[in-house]
């Protein structure tokens, strides 16, 4: 199978806290980006967003973050998940308002959020992160 080698932007939020995120390819979507989080079991994308750019939104999700709570959300998939310029296929995602995570980045960056890739894509993708390079390698 084909690795495909896509640009990273690596960016310092706060002194030695790094966020490797990718260029997000949504038409009418110039400026915003994906975090690459292999911490996140799961893809999760903006709920503001997801109107415009999902189908087959479903309802009732559980989730749970770093601590033991769990949340109820909703998810959805993209359809031609595009990265790189290249199409990825369909990516399930939770849905999860973004404001306040794109209000902490806009103290740092201009950079603004659409989502988090999750081990989920990651995994299933065999990908390589090579900090060194700026590059994340994927199938």
């Amino acid at each position: 199978m084909i690795r495909r080698k896509i640009a990273v932007d690596i960016i310092e939020l706060e002194p030695n806290t790094f966020h490797p995120l990718i260029k997000a390819e949504f038409p009418g979507l110039p400026d915003h980006w994906w975090v690459i989080d292999s911490g996140a079991s799961k893809s999760v994308f903006d709920s503001l967003l997801a109107e415009s750019y999902l189908s087959d939104q479903e309802e009732s999700v559980m989730a749970t973050g770093l601590g033991k709570e769990v949340v109820e959300t909703s998810s959805g998939k993209i359809i031609g998940l595009k990265l790189g310029g290249f199409n990825f296929g369909t990516l399930n995602v939770a849905l999860v308002d973004f404001s306040h995570i794109n209000l902490e980045y806009a103290k740092f960056s201009e950079k603004k959020i659409v989502g988090l890739l999750g081990s989920d894509f990651l995994y299933s993708r065999k990908a390589i992160l090579d900090f060194e390079n700026s590059i994340l390698k994927l199938r």
